[in-house]
């Protein structure tokens, strides 16, 4: 198998891998040069913290698909209101969501202009929000990143998308992210 489609699977799977988020420069124009280091993923990460729970893509819906289509596992319906961490990708998005982003277990590019209902966005892709910058404009983030809040299952509008759940931020999370933002993107705070 490809390494980047071995990479993806295990990504897809929930399975925590080496990055070099820390490190690498963004590939977005109006991006931050690197992605804050309490939020990138560069080794194996920890048990979260009491009271959080770990929440991986390859847990949100049932598998094999049926023939009602996509459905929420016991576990995410058991999640919602509660704290989670999650590991992924911001998508780079463009133009960027307001006091938001989505995060996806594979790193992908979404241009609302092109393609808004035809992207590559996976359906387990959660939004993510910043309850204290609903204006920041969060740019793609190389790497993986690791963001903890409370879970909101139930669909969610991502821009022009809808999501299946949605992730109000942890305070030290939101902190990390905006410290790091260029001022322009802070916006309105």
């Amino acid at each position: 198998m490809h390494s980047s489609r071995f990479l993806a699977s295990l990504i897809a799977l929930g399975v925590a891998v080496a990055s070099s988020a820390g490190a690498a420069p963004s590939a977005s124009p109006s991006g931050i040069a690197r992605t804050p280091r309490a939020l990138a993923v560069t080794s194996r990460l920890p048990a979260p913290p009491e009271g959080v729970a770990e929440l991986k893509f390859a847990e949100m819906f049932k598998t094999p698909i049926g023939p009602k289509g996509l459905e929420p596992t016991e576990r995410l319906r058991l999640l919602d209101g509660r704290r989670v961490r999650m590991v992924g990708y911001v998508v780079q998005q463009q133009p960027p969501i307001p006091g938001a982003f989505l995060l996806s277990p594979l790193p992908v590019f979404a241009g609302d202009e092109d393609e808004s209902l035809a992207d590559d966005i996976p359906p387990s892709a959660v939004l993510v929000r910043l309850p204290h910058a609903r204006q920041a404009r969060v740019p793609a983030l190389p790497g993986l990143v690791q963001v903890s809040g409370t879970l909101h299952v139930g669909e969610s509008e991502a821009g022009s998308r809808v999501a299946t759940a949605h992730l109000e931020l942890d305070a030290a999370s939101e902190r990390a992210l905006v410290t790091s933002m260029p001022r322009k993107q802070k916006a309105s705070r």
